[in-house]
């Protein structure tokens, strides 16, 4: 009887402590849990997001020199300056749209520059890492040089479906670590 009370409580003992050891397994990868997704938080909380209305002061990564931005409106349509979406777009369907960009852009440096051949903006949705890059030919404004203190609207102008997101994102610098956000909610959702 001694026998198999000692067994028994050297049972318990030896499982209290596995249940010990298995406990703080689980605490050290729960803390591991939480230790990256604070890491994610911190790091998209590193990107500058802006809403239509805002500016932003941005630094170009690889030109070290600052530049403003304010998205001033934002619109899917059919048509930009008398080009029809099926025009532009071969094999285009009733959900394509022109998404078209109001921007300002301030030369907030002491040296002039071409828009154009310094930074771009890449459009995206959400979940998606690049996007595209403006059609050019309908924002000429961005080819001219830009002095000190002077600033150019103009429009950016790219093309997605009416249906792809709930909220499209427009990114300057992207990749460096000036990345800087619009979010452009999408006026057909």
């Amino acid at each position: 009887m001694k026998k198999i009370l000692i067994i028994t409580l050297t049972g318990l003992l030896l499982a209290a402590c596995s249940d010990e050891n298995n406990n703080s397994d689980v605490e050290e990868n729960n803390q591991t849990t939480t230790d990256t997704s604070t890491d994610n938080e911190e790091a998209s909380e590193e990107k500058k997001i802006y809403q239509i209305g805002e500016t932003a002061v941005i630094t170009s990564d690889m030109y070290d020199f600052d530049y403003e931005v304010t998205v001033d409106n934002f619109e899917l349509t059919k048509e930009v300056d008398g080009i029809k979406i099926e025009e532009f777009l071969t094999g285009a369907r009733e959900e394509h749209r022109f998404a078209v960009v109001d921007v300002t852009i301030k030369n907030i440096s002491d040296e002039s520059y071409v828009p154009h051949e310094m930074f771009s903006a890449n459009f995206a949705t959400e979940d998606q890492l690049g996007g595209e890059v403006s059609n050019d030919e309908f924002f000429t404004e961005g080819d001219k040089e830009l002095q000190p203190d002077q600033e150019v609207k103009g429009r950016l102008v790219y093309t997605t479906r009416v249906d792809e997101a709930d909220t499209f994102i427009l990114k300057y610098e992207f990749t460096s670590d000036e990345e800087t956000h619009f979010e452009l909610p999408n006026p057909e959702s």
